[in-house]
């Protein structure tokens, strides 16, 4: 009868009437096949091993920490005693830009300096909690005691070559005056930080007299990384 069930039965009896002949054949076709089937796993099981081998590297680089400090193209540096009270014709004025990429705020320090026959010096103090510049004289070097006169405020006759100025701000950044090392500390976050300081124009009185001699006087700003 043949159906799908007779065909398998037919196919079955035709093996089994070979004989000993058939059974070579069935062994031979066994065999190709069982060679074709690990011929084939072996062949998918390569290309497996293939196509999961895989290799990659990591480029890097590294960027330092920095800070850079420039002072800006226009400040105000230079100003005129107008009359014999000592006080200035103009406030005076300085910039600092300050470039940073730290992550953290950063500690800068704003220094004022003057020079005095001891050579540099500390020209920044404090007086009844105001802190105030002092200015020496260039054309002749005044002594170092004069300026120790200057900040203790002692007679302004004993201060001679020595004038002082309040610092009537510094902006841009949170900052705080350090008495006890004569200078400020800046605070600057990541970025861009312009900071300025505001000379003002009042002569503080103790510091000037008529025996300061004529000429120019100058006091240096710095704003530094290192504490110097």
């Amino acid at each position: 009868m043949i159906d799908n069930r007779g065909i398998v039965r037919i196919i079955f009896s035709i093996n089994l009437s070979l004989g000993i002949k058939g059974n070579n054949y069935k062994m031979k076709f066994l065999k190709i096949f069982f060679v074709f089937v690990a011929l084939y796993f072996n062949f998918n099981f390569n290309i497996a091993c293939l196509a999961e081998e895989s290799a990659s590297v990591q480029f890097q680089i590294n960027i330092p920490s920095y800070i850079q400090i420039t002072p800006t193209s226009s400040p105000v540096l230079l100003a005129y005693i107008s009359d014999k009270t000592g006080n200035l014709s103009s406030p005076l004025r300085s910039t600092f830009k300050v470039i940073s990429n730290t992550e953290e705020e950063k500690t800068l320090y704003l220094n004022a300096n003057v020079v005095t026959a001891d050579g540099y010096e500390n020209a920044f103090f404090e007086r009844n909690g105001d802190v105030y510049v002092a200015f020496a004289r260039l054309a002749q070097i005044p002594k170092s005691q004069a300026l120790i006169n200057c900040k203790i405020g002692a007679n302004p006759a004993d201060s001679p070559g020595i004038v002082a100025y309040p610092i009537r701000s510094v902006e841009g950044a949170k900052s705080q005056y350090i008495n006890a090392k004569q200078k400020y500390e800046v605070y600057v976050k990541s970025g861009i930080t312009n900071v300025g300081i505001d000379i003002g124009t009042t002569v503080l009185k103790d510091s000037f007299a008529e025996n300061d001699p004529n000429g120019y006087y100058q006091a240096i700003l710095s704003l530094t990384e290192t504490d110097m």
